[in-house]
């Protein structure tokens, strides 16, 4: 036969409920601690890759104004040289953004044998005209920038980690072939 007495069931009730509530004290700690632990890392990780997409776009606006340009070195009024033009191109993107610090800006001159296929780098301009049955003439800019996290993460027990705790520094490059490119030695 099945007994059942009214005090063993209050006592399975009072239990039950035990349970429950420390479930519930321990629950906001924890959460705390997963939020600090996972959500802002991954958040700073994403507004790093924002930061970095934005640096690699100034760069190609960096690199299409090179391209563009009528001259390397020596510009002109209303025809500025493609050293002049590519770091405004650069800061008109950047400038209008927080987090990101432009540390350097290069064009350089790249230069393609079409025949052999082999690369030739020229941080100056040519010393002689461009010879574009043999060649092909690409300006390459390189930024160098600071990318800041969103939210400084400083925990005691983790090292110094780039872009969680601190900035990340990096440098983006962007190719683009020249539109006047006998222009490259002025």
């Amino acid at each position: 036969m099945f007994r059942l007495s009214i005090g063993s069931l209050v006592m399975k009730n009072i239990n039950i409920r035990k349970s429950h509530g420390s479930s519930l004290a321990e629950l906001a700690p924890a959460l705390f601690i997963l939020f600090f632990l996972f959500v802002f890392p991954i958040i700073n990780l994403g507004t790093l890759a924002l930061r970095y997409g934005l640096l690699a776009t100034a760069a190609r606006d960096g690199a299409h104004a090179a391209a563009t340009a009528y001259t390397f070195e020596s510009g002109s009024t209303g025809k500025p040289a493609a050293l002049n033009k590519t770091p405004k191109a650069v800061y008109d993107l950047i400038n209008n953004y927080s987090g990101i610090t432009v540390t350097f800006i290069d064009v350089d001159i790249l230069v393609t044998d079409i025949n052999t296929q082999a690369v030739t780098r020229h941080a100056d301009k040519l010393s002689q005209p461009a010879n574009t049955q043999s060649n092909l003439y690409s300006l390459e800019s390189i930024v160098t920038a600071e990318l800041s996290p969103l939210v400084p993460f400083d925990m005691p027990f983790l090292a110094e980690v780039p872009g969680l705790t601190g900035p990340w520094t990096t440098t983006v490059r962007a190719r683009e072939y020249a539109e006047n490119s006998q222009g490259l030695n002025q």
